[in-house]
């Protein structure tokens, strides 16, 4: 039993190791995607805050030097003149000041910008030119088409990474598929078991199964017969499975057979005799005939509780009480009641 203990543990402990490193294989698909187009949200932002804080440096940067000017235009007028329209029209006309005119500081329209008239109350307004937002209405369409193409390429990369995303969710599922099953007899592994175990809600049974006379058909036919063996034994034991089931090679020539509730006693000694039956027909290896049959160990969740280690361990337990009988039996873990399964 010992021996036996071992081996579960040993296989239990590489399931988890393949399930380890699938995990740290495999990125989480939907973060990987989240993360992408929130990454290219922030690009996409930054480029138009970019070209947003470009454009008004521009037009600042341009309207401090036409207010430069304009200060000089207007000392040159005034020399010559008075803060009358023809004066603002020779600022306008000669120093091409847009649409300039002497007014009241209350006057000033919402794109004009003032200077002071020395020793006046008016003040010189005017329109200055914001070249970068000219620069910007006569870029226009080569912004649309950098726009449409950009947009072009985010969807683009979007797409893919949805396909990558598919890809991704697609091999997780499968490796952790994989690390649940046992690769020769495609049963579940004693990960996989512990999983169903785990998800099996209130009151499940049960069987703990081990071959009787495995050891003797691998050394007496090699380990390639006692795999075949393990095979026929895995697809006997699946015919006998109903919805829910779960049938789990724990290690070696030791199998797990899960029944979810409602059952019962009677019941499960009909499975434990048919399994029995079943394993005990006859095998064809090779040119060998040979057969087999099966000790079994069986507890009820309703006996025990929710606690899912005292019910692998009744089984277990019930397990070793049918292997140090004669012949092929079945016990349960509540009660000593031996019924021979072959």
């Amino acid at each position: 039993m010992a021996q036996r203990v071992a081996g579960t543990v040993r296989s239990a402990g590489k399931a988890d190791d393949a399930a380890t490193a699938a995990e740290l294989e495999l990125p989480n698909p939907r973060r990987l995607l989240i993360i992408s187009i929130v990454a290219i949200l922030l690009l996409g932002l930054s480029v138009v805050m970019a070209a947003g804080y470009s454009i008004l440096s521009i037009n600042e940067t341009a309207i401090s030097a036409e207010t430069e000017r304009a200060q000089v235009a207007l000392t040159a007028v005034l020399r010559d003149g008075q803060p009358d329209a023809a004066g603002a029209a020779r600022l306008a006309q000669d120093f091409v000041l847009n649409g300039a005119r002497f007014g009241a500081a209350d006057d000033l329209g919402p794109s004009e910008v003032a200077i002071a008239v020395p020793g006046s109350s008016m003040q010189l307004m005017w329109t200055p030119r914001r070249i970068g937002t000219e620069l910007a209405q006569h870029l226009a369409p080569i912004r649309l088409l950098a726009s449409a193409l950009f947009l072009g390429g985010i969807a683009i990369v979007l797409n893919r990474l949805y396909r990558l995303t598919r890809l991704l969710e697609a091999r997780r599922r499968a490796a952790q598929e994989l690390a649940a099953r046992d690769a020769l007899t495609g049963l579940h592994n004693r990960l996989g078991f512990d999983q169903q175990l785990a998800q099996s809600g209130n009151g499940p049974a049960l069987l703990y199964l081990d071959l009787d006379g495995f050891k003797h058909v691998n050394d007496s036919f090699g380990h390639g017969a006692g795999d075949d063996l393990l095979r026929i034994v895995a697809d006997r034991l699946r015919g006998l499975a109903r919805d829910g089931d779960c049938v789990a090679r724990i290690g070696g020539d030791e199998f797990a057979f899960l029944r979810l509730p409602p059952t019962s006693r009677a019941e499960l000694a009909e499975l434990a005799a048919d399994i029995g039956v079943a394993l005990s027909e006859p095998v064809r290896l090779g040119a060998t005939q040979l057969q087999i049959g099966a000790s079994i160990g069986i507890a009820m969740g309703s006996e025990h509780g929710d606690d899912r280690a005292r019910l692998v361990a009744a089984a277990d337990a019930a397990l070793y009480r049918a292997k140090a009988l004669p012949g092929h039996a079945f016990v349960f873990a509540e009660a000593p009641t031996i019924s021979a399964a072959a």
